[in-house]
């Protein structure tokens, strides 16, 4: 039996545009949002533009202030360190689990996406960052699927969209991009050895690492605004 997909809404399409604007940089972090200006931007009425921006705001993209409004989400040191904290410890039981639950299907699709990820670097082109964005949620994305444990799977979702826009300062800096390849790559050799032991200390590392270089990277941020 075929089945036909059902159509986006409006508010769907909205929702999709402007949060893939937000995590490429095309709106800036602190930058602020109108409805009525985004509704003539994208020729619809205002109603799903506001639908969109509160889907947003779920996800912690979009910040509203009753006084300034809408204005897209400002990473700050301590939102950083309070979301990659959470996923260390959440990541590298999930890259745990993998090694004991996954199918050697979902332990290949792991390894084949840093394989692709490693080939886009090689390549760079220039939406190869873009590419590389989407390329790292997926292997991270292949682990916690593999993990089989839908209560881990939920937590880390809440957290999707602003590690997400996290992924895109990382990638941005090829030096730490190359690391982060060669970190997956180590990940995806103890997961195919199925070593549950050594694959989490390597994802604690790799989050560890990440989160240095996010830090540092704000502290450098706010020393030039200053």
């Amino acid at each position: 039996m075929t089945s036909i997909e059902k159509p986006l809404s409006y508010h769907e399409q909205l929702h999709m545009t402007i949060k893939e604007r937000i995590v490429t940089g095309h709106y800036e972090p602190g930058e602020r949002l109108f409805e009525a200006q985004l509704a003539r931007e994208f020729g619809v009425s205002r109603s799903p533009v506001r639908e969109a921006m509160k889907t947003l705001e779920q996800e912690g993209l979009i910040l509203f202030d009753p006084k300034k409004g809408l204005s897209v989400y400002k990473p700050s040191i301590k939102d950083v360190q309070d979301i990659y904290q959470c996923r260390q410890v959440l990541e590298s039981l999930a890259v745990s689990l993998a090694c004991e639950h996954a199918s050697e299907e979902e332990i290949r699709t792991a390894h084949e996406r840093v394989q692709i990820a490693q080939k886009v670097y090689e390549e760079n082109r220039e939406d190869s960052s873009v590419q590389l964005i989407s390329l790292n949620s997926k292997f991270h994305d292949a682990i916690i699927i593999g993990s089989h444990n839908t209560r881990l799977h939920d937590q880390l979702e809440q957290m999707r969209a602003l590690t997400f826009f996290y992924r895109r300062m990382n990638v941005e800096d090829r030096m730490r991009c190359r690391e982060i390849l060669d970190q997956h790559m180590e990940i995806s050799r103890h997961l195919t050895n199925r070593d549950g032991e050594k694959a989490a200390r390597a994802m604690h590392d790799h989050v560890a690492t990440d989160l240095r270089f996010l830090v540092k990277l704000l502290e450098r941020d706010g020393e030039e605004a200053g």
